[in-house]
């Protein structure tokens, strides 16, 4: 059966968790390329082993130097070609197509070896070997194309990381198990060409299973329109001078044959070392000396290349270039200072490992992202041409370093140095990313953040976030959420303060001013025609009762003007973090937790000319009802009815109503729905009482009580002794055949009585500013109070429809006569413009909204 074709990068970028045939095609090309890279190695070692027993002269003397040399030139003879054939073939078809030639080289490597000619043999084996460099040649372009056919951008940096790490493996491996395995059947036979053909023999045998196993990776497409020329023998340069072209992948290039650079300098400074630790030949000891060096070296590259695959698991992060190049030249600074053959210099060794692979990977990552489709085989080809260059430089560097008298320890310091250089390079080249990374690694060390439907996010073009404005880190767990660069919106006021200024620059922060109202819509719309995906919090303020407030206009012309989609966000948990208005205080309360979990719910994009305030906050609303349904709490039964009282007491534990301390005193039957939430919210809450009796109040600290009963309330409040001075406010809670009030000492709130949910409710008017009386109301005469969190709501002919009650119970609900308005709060219909009537005046010259930092 024909393997499956993968889904184009954009679908599998959508997809929550990727297709179990992508697992599989990824693993089959991460085996395929830990064979690949334990063959070439293997192999080399066998000819390291064979070569000075069975021949005289240059050829058995200068043995590695024929083999370095063959390892180097086909990338530089073939790399267009290479490149050519991943652009213009399905880049799996190539994979196949390398699978089977390695195959056919081992067989032909092995028969060398069998045969024993003599120094024919050795000649032909060689033959073999660059043959099998060739095949990596073609084979590199491909294998490193697939990941991002495979699966996405999103999670490309992820893959890349596993793939530098077994391909280091490989390596590795093949250094390692090539030479102890030639002399083990050495020793016991004696005969050095039987030691060099029964590995061969195996691996032959091995690649014969890869080659099967490779008909199962994934279909991915081909590009005919790429065509073959006769040039593409000798447009080597061409092609890198394409690449380098485009200052992004220059300065990506440039950072990678650095690596390599430094790499391939290092390697050959480890042969020197060994000679240098074992300098009688006789006795031995230099080559083993050697590879454990560069075992050390590649086990930190493997732990580094899974510590940034981990890093990498949400999105690419740029920030960790510099980080792992400031760590890398430190790494090379204290290698220099540690005496070689020391086990420091074997744990300096690890570190300057570990440094390179946070440095290579994510720069590698960014070039296989960032390059087109059709070009991307000849954007690796010419990448893997460049560092082949880079890699021969670093070489001669160290013979001129060592023809100059250089110690070993200044070697290290010039790299170090070499690296220092790059990371101031590279700082000024990605100083908002770096600066990036580090302020989320902060927030992640404090809260959990956790992103839901961040596929819905478009991956490119003007795109504008509106999500709910809970907290003063608010653009923070934005920032961390999304895996696109988010700008934020500031006050030209507090933008030009000199001490924030760099920061916010670096940040892309987007200035406006509320004095020039047209200026701002322009700077924001421009930013959004650019491709930038701007957050702009329309309620304009903080909540401060949990809710979500009224939603301003101003962001309408700026999504129109700057042709963007709009995505609605809703950000839950962060009320009762410190940094929220929970409790009546910013910041002055303990952590509930460290990794405080929050969750950010991404809407469906809107085109901007239907973003509407209306059809933003049905969106936010449905958002915060799929979270809430998500919540633990729900799982400890499967009872409706129990479970509509913890929705209801959830939902309450989302706004500023009760404060710890406080006393519930519940004039309701104890077996009534209202007596049961509140019981259920005391025990969320927690240093809440619920009493039935009025007695028990008794003793309270002044206005310490808040009294919640239903439509009996009135009555039974009067039988309540010291009410005026202990009672903090009385809250009615039942169904709309209860009449609404011009009586405000008195908080309504709307109990639907078929389903016992608790739909709505008034809460206390927060402590404001004074410039900001009035704009977030809690309670207002002939209104049921606002619409609890955590309900999908939408108008309809009979009235407004309520839906997702509980996981048991997602509704919906009709509330016959009903309207919302723009608050949130519910009212019978007709009586909208009398409660806008009788609220203070609100402020309305704020239309924009702003990042409070």
């Amino acid at each position: 059966m024909p393997a499956p074709t993968a889904p184009d990068p954009d679908t599998l970028d959508k997809m929550k968790s990727l297709p179990g045939r992508a697992w599989v095609s990824i693993a089959l090309v991460l085996g395929a390329t830990l064979l690949n890279a334990f063959n070439d190695n293997l192999l080399k070692m066998m000819l390291v082993g064979l070569a000075p027993k069975v021949v005289s002269g240059a050829l058995g003397e200068n043995i590695g130097v024929w083999l370095g040399a063959m390892i180097l030139l086909p990338f530089i003879l073939f790399g267009p070609l290479s490149g050519y054939f991943a652009d213009r073939y399905s880049k799996r078809a190539v994979i196949l197509a390398m699978l089977v030639a390695q195959s056919h080289i081992l067989l032909l490597a092995g028969l060398c070896f069998h045969l024993a000619l003599g120094e024919l043999s050795i000649i032909l084996a060689l033959g073999a070997f660059f043959l099998l460099a060739v095949q990596s040649t073609f084979y590199s372009p491909g294998k490193m194309g697939i990941l991002k056919e495979v699966v996405g951008s999103r999670r490309l940096g992820f893959t890349v990381g596993w793939l530098q790490m077994v391909t280091m493996i490989g390596i590795l491996a093949g250094l390692g198990v090539g030479g102890a395995w030639f002399d083990k059947l050495y020793n016991e036979h004696g005969n050095p060409w039987m030691a060099a053909a029964e590995p061969i023999w195996w691996l032959f045998g091995v690649a014969v299973v890869a080659m099967v196993a490779g008909f199962y990776i994934q279909r991915t497409p081909a590009h005919p329109a790429v065509k073959y020329r006769h040039a593409l023998w000798w447009e080597h340069f061409t092609h890198l001078k394409e690449s380098l072209s485009y200052p992004p992948m220059r300065r990506a290039f440039l950072g990678n044959s650095t690596y390599w650079f430094v790499a391939s300098m290092a390697a050959a400074m480890f042969v020197d070392i060994g000679l240098a630790l074992y300098p009688d030949q006789m006795v031995g000891g230099a080559a083993t000396a050697s590879s454990k060096m560069t075992l050390m070296v590649g086990v930190g590259t493997v732990v580094g290349s899974l510590f940034i695959s981990w890093v990498n698991r949400r999105s690419l992060q740029l920030g960790m270039i510099p980080l792992g190049a400031l760590g890398l030249a430190g790494a090379l600074f204290y290698a220099g200072l540690t005496p070689v053959g020391t086990v420091r210099f074997d744990w300096a060794l690890a570190l300057v490992g570990f440094m390179g692979g946070c440095y290579m990977v994510p720069i590698q990552t960014f070039i296989q992202d960032t390059a087109d489709a059709e070009k991307r085989g000849r954007v690796l080809a010419s990448m893997n041409l460049l560092d082949s260059v880079a890699g021969v430089l670093g070489v001669a560097t160290l013979v001129a370093l060592k023809a100059m008298g250089f110690s070993f320890q200044w070697q290290f310091w010039l790299l170090g140095v070499l690296m220092l250089v790059a990371t101031v390079y590279i700082v000024q080249l990605l100083p908002h990313y770096l600066l990036r990374f580090i302020a989320l690694a902060i927030v992640r060390s404090i809260y959990k953040v956790k992103s839901v439907h961040h596929e819905r996010v478009p991956k490119d073009g003007g795109t504008m976030l509106l999500p709910n404005h809970v907290s003063y880190v608010d653009a923070f767990i934005m920032g961390a959420s999304c895996t696109r660069q988010v700008r934020f919106v500031m006050w030209d006021a507090l933008y030009n303060i000199p001490a924030m200024t760099w920061f916010v620059k670096l940040c892309g922060t987007v200035p406006i001013s509320p004095t020039r109202a047209k200026d701002a819509i322009r700077t924001v719309a421009a930013a959004l025609k650019e491709g930038r995906i701007v957050c702009l919090f329309p309620e304009g303020q903080i909540t401060r009762h949990g809710l979500v407030n009224d939603l301003r206009k101003g962001y309408e012309l700026m999504a129109r003007q700057g042709d963007a989609q709009v995505v609605p966000v809703y950000m839950d948990g962060l009320y009762g973090s410190i940094f929220s208005f929970e409790g009546g205080l910013f910041f002055k309360k303990w952590p509930k937790s460290l990794r405080y979990p929050i969750k950010v719910y991404f809407g469906h994009p809107i085109p901007a000319k239907q973003a509407t305030p209306e059809a933003v906050r049905a969106q936010m609303l449905a958002l915060s009802a799929e979270a809430l349904m998500t919540r633990k709490e729900f799982e400890s039964t499967d009872n409706g009815d129990k479970q509509q009282i913890i929705g209801n007491a959830l939902r309450l534990m989302e706004t500023e109503w009760v404060r710890q301390g406080e006393t519930l005193l519940c004039l309701a039957p104890v077996s009534s729905v209202i007596h049961q939430t509140l019981v259920a919210f005391a025990e969320m809450k927690g240093r809440v009482r619920v009493v039935t009796e009025a007695a028990s109040v008794i003793g309270c600290a002044e206005q310490s009580v808040v009294a919640v009963g239903d439509a009996s309330l009135h009555e039974k409040l009067a039988g309540v002794s010291e009410w005026t001075r202990l009672g903090k406010y009385a809250m009615l809670w039942a169904d709309a055949q209860y009449p609404v009030s011009e009586d405000i000492t008195i908080y309504r709130g709307l109990l639907h009585s078929q389903t016992g949910a608790l739909i709505a409710t008034c809460v206390p008017n927060p402590q404001m500013p004074d410039d900001e009386r009035g704009l977030q109301m809690g309670i207002i005469p002939n209104t049921y109070g606002r619409l609890l969190p955590g309900y999908a709501v939408k108008t309809v002919a009979e009235g407004l429809e309520i839906s997702i009650l509980t996981p048991q119970n997602p509704g919906p609900v009709i509330l016959p006569g009903i309207e919302m308005d723009d608050r949130g709060f519910l009212m019978p219909v007709g009586t909208h413009a009398m409660a806008r009537g009788t609220e203070a005046e609100r402020v309305d010259d704020k239309e924009i909204t702003v990042v409070p930092l």
